[in-house]
């Protein structure tokens, strides 16, 4: 058997030629025992991957030796201690070899001395390796290709050695499979060879070719996960459930043992094939991966497809209705924490070779920037993904996000944002993935607004295959902890939006100061973790750096308006009458009917106009779980509910209104007030808020010094009492609105944050903006 792969060595070879190969060979460490056990087909020979040792400072490399007997075998076993004399002898004996895999660490770091002597000392390098990144595959190719005869000259004057070949090392690829999944997934290209003395010839020659996959998360994953398995059922420890041995053995390439007797395990085993056959859109995903060819990525198609079903429906037991699998009363807790670990279980083999393969990378840019004196450029803009939790809501961090989706889209700009969505997308500015499970938002009883468990084993799939550099919170509710996670375990910058004042939400929810300060308490965490938080307003940046976030950190990403959509000119006769505008004064509030957002008490101070005899109508457009009380507290008043409006009817809402009102202490920003600004209504808020801060004074609205209604209301009358006062603000508004910067300017803006985030150990940025305490 091989060590370290469990794996025989007839159904490596079997596999191997099934694949296409015209050739095999096994290359285990320090051992020719299986190679041994093919040897007697004629395309099988005998070879090895030696450990052997630089003396000086004993850092280890890995040897391929190709095509050798066991004599020699036996002196390259012998050797291996000392590096140069390793490499005479194969030299002098004519035994085909190779630097394998150049720039992984195998027991101690490579620096630019070893690495100028590997130049020196070998003919071939292993240019593509199964098991290893592109990152650093990409890495050592490039560092061999820099070996010109004039640098290998120098090479060798350094070094008192004399170089073995007069140019770049000739190039091989190998799967370095340790589980069967991905034999012949990598392989060396040659010219026709008809027998294997004649292959080994090219392969001295240099006449070769790496071909096939770069490593990958997953497919090491995979192998994490087969090895274990395989290992246990080599100590005839087993612990799949008899009812699932015959599809886990399957997966992973490797019979596994007889059921053991019937028993808990095996009634778990039993309900799992029965929900898995039940599950019709697995089974037709199942059914197709079928058909496919048997190669690498149809293994690892059906072990990720495995695996992601397993993770979703842990989580559901851990999480919802449990089918009979989860005991009543207290013991039910330990059954659903048991499931939510196995949940976990399921990802961390992903976790883990993401953490591993991200380390590596870094290793190889690093050995790459010090031996040729500067960090390789990278081409384009900064690739970013944006994970949010709001998308297809109306509010205005899915209105932003929205924004940036499309315009990556159309103009390449590298933001991908990634939302929870019922059906999966994967398309250029948007990655839809379907939750695990949605959750609503505790203490909000709007079932319409949900939060959805990310899928993290996507999750690293979508960072490792869009190459991802930067991870961004938009919002800090699953998906931001997620970006967090994923952030840590691959060592990628993560930065993180502040959208909303959670903790002064949880307060105006709940009534409950304790769950505010936890609340404010685990979002100041959040943030505190970022390399850069992006803030809308000064007000909010003022908050964050109360809560312990360094100033140096935070950068101003403020929003845009769209200046054509919202126009005065959308002013409508019909819009005015469904606002119940008539001859009098409509004033208009567009948001979440959430009690969040101060409406009772804008309520209460239109009751307090309509008394005074104002003639002032509430026109209300969006919809939430504060309806029916507001609904309450304005009858007999003039008011409307419009529900929820969109693009040219929200437009019109604005500009057929005459005042606009945003009584929130809650916001960051208030893009409302931005929209309605620039549709040239004036404004009412509250003043020291971040909406204030889009408001001037008196000029183009007012500040009402609190939310209290007689203070609301008396802002609303100052304004309504002077129709042409208002209409001057109202003019002066839109004017304000369309000299801030638009959303082109401010999505590009962000997009050149990015640039000094680039690389592993990057600076932090400047701050946007020098912070004062907003007045």
């Amino acid at each position: 058997m091989l060590p370290e792969s469990f794996t025989d060595p007839h159904r490596a070879y079997h596999a191997a030629k099934r694949r296409g190969m015209d050739f095999v060979t096994l290359t285990d460490h320090n051992t020719i025992r299986g190679a041994l056990e093919i040897a007697h087909h004629p395309d099988a020979f005998v070879s090895v991957e030696a450990t052997a040792l630089f003396p000086e400072d004993l850092t280890p490399v890995h040897v391929l030796c190709w095509g050798i007997t066991e004599a020699q075998f036996a002196d390259i076993d012998r050797l291996r201690p000392n590096l140069y004399e390793l490499v005479d002898h194969l030299c002098r004996e004519g035994i085909a070899h190779a630097l394998a895999h150049p720039l992984q660490r195998v027991g101690g770091d490579l620096t630019p001395w070893h690495v100028e002597r590997c130049l020196l000392l070998f003919g071939v390098w292993e240019g593509r390796n199964g098991a290893r990144t592109r990152a650093g595959n990409e890495m050592a190719v490039r560092i061999a290709g820099s070996a010109s005869p004039a640098y290998l000259a120098k090479l060798a004057e350094r070094h008192d050695m004399a170089p073995r070949g007069d140019g770049p090392p000739a190039l091989t690829g190998g799967s370095d499979d340790h589980g069967l999944l991905d034999v012949a997934a990598t392989w060396t290209a040659t010219p026709p060879a008809r027998t294997v003395p004649a292959l080994l010839e090219l392969i001295r020659e240099g006449r070769t070719a790496p071909g096939g996959a770069h490593g990958s998360t997953q497919a090491l994953a995979h192998a994490m996960v087969a090895l274990a398995v395989k290992a246990n059922a080599e100590l005839g420890e087993c612990g799949v459930p008899a009812g699932l041995r015959h599809i886990v053995g399957d997966l992973v390439a490797h019979p596994l043992p007889g059921p053991p007797p019937a028993g808990e395990a095996d009634r778990v085993g039993r309900e799992v094939m029965a929900r898995l056959r039940a599950d019709r859109r697995m089974v037709r995903r199942w059914r197709r991966l079928g058909s496919a060819p048997d190669d690498a990525a149809r293994a690892h198609a059906r072990l990720r497809l495995v695996t992601g079903w397993a993770e979703e429906q842990l989580l559901g037991l851990a999480t919802g209705p449990s089918g009979g699998l989860v005991r009543a009363g207290l013991g039910g807790l330990a059954d659903r924490l048991g499931w939510l670990l196995g949940s976990a279980a399921m990802v961390a083999p992903y976790l883990a070779a993401a953490g591993y393969h991200a380390s590596e990378a870094r290793f190889a840019a690093q050995v790459g920037a010090e031996f040729f004196g500067q960090p390789m450029p990278e081409e384009g803009p900064v690739r970013v993904a944006m994970l949010t939790d709001t998308y297809d809501e109306l509010n205005g961090v899915a209105v932003t996000m929205r924004r940036l989706a499309a315009r990556s889209a159309r103009t390449g700009a590298g933001i991908t944002v990634v939302a929870p969505g019922d059906r999966p997308l994967d398309s250029p500015g948007l990655v839809r993935l379907r939750p695990l499970a949605w959750t609503g938002v505790p203490a909000y009883s709007d079932p319409g607004f949900r939060l959805g468990v990310p899928p993290l084993l996507d999750l690293v799939d979508l960072v490792e295959a869009r190459r991802i550099e930067v991870l961004h919170a938009a919002t800090p509710g699953p998906m931001g902890a997620a970006a967090l996670l994923l952030a840590r375990v691959m060592g990628l910058p993560f930065v993180a939006t502040y959208p909303t004042e959670l903790a002064r939400y949880a307060m105006a929810l709940t009534g409950d100061r304790l769950a505010a300060e936890l609340v404010r308490a685990a979002t100041g965490w959040l943030y505190r973790q970022a390399d850069q938080v992006y803030v809308p307003s000064r007000a909010t940046a003022t908050g964050l750096i109360e809560e312990g976030v360094d100033p140096a950190r935070i950068v101003l990403f403020s929003r845009g308006v769209d200046p054509v959509l919202f126009h005065p000119r959308r002013r409508s006769r019909l819009m005015r009458r469904r606002l119940g505008g008539g001859d009098g004064t409509v004033v208009l509030s567009v948001g979440r009917l959430s009690h969040e957002k101060g409406l009772l008490r804008l309520a209460e101070a239109h009751r307090r106009l309509t008394a005074a005899g104002a003639g002032v109508t509430l026109a209300l457009v969006g919809d939430g779980p504060a309806r029916a009380d507001l609904e309450r507290a304005l009858a007999g008043t003039p008011h409307r509910f419009l529900g929820p409006l969109t693009g040219e009817k929200l437009a019109e809402a604005y500009a057929s209104a005459d005042c606009f009102c945003l009584p929130s202490e809650t916001e960051t920003l208030g893009q409302v007030v931005l929209e309605a600004q620039t549709s040239g209504l004036p404004a009412v808020v509250v003043a020291a808020t971040a909406a204030a801060e889009s408001v001037e004074d008196g000029v183009t609205g007012v500040h009402a010094p609190s939310s209290d209604p007689a203070a609301l209301a008396a802002a609303i009358g100052g304004l309504t009492a002077d129709p042409a006062r208002a209409a001057a603000m109202g003019a002066r508004a839109r004017e304000a609105m369309l000299a801030r910067p638009g959303w082109d300017e401010i999505i590009d803006g962000l997009a050149a944050s990015y640039a000094g985030l680039r690389g592993p150990r990057a600076p932090r940025p400047r701050p946007a903006l020098e912070w004062e305490p907003a007045r």
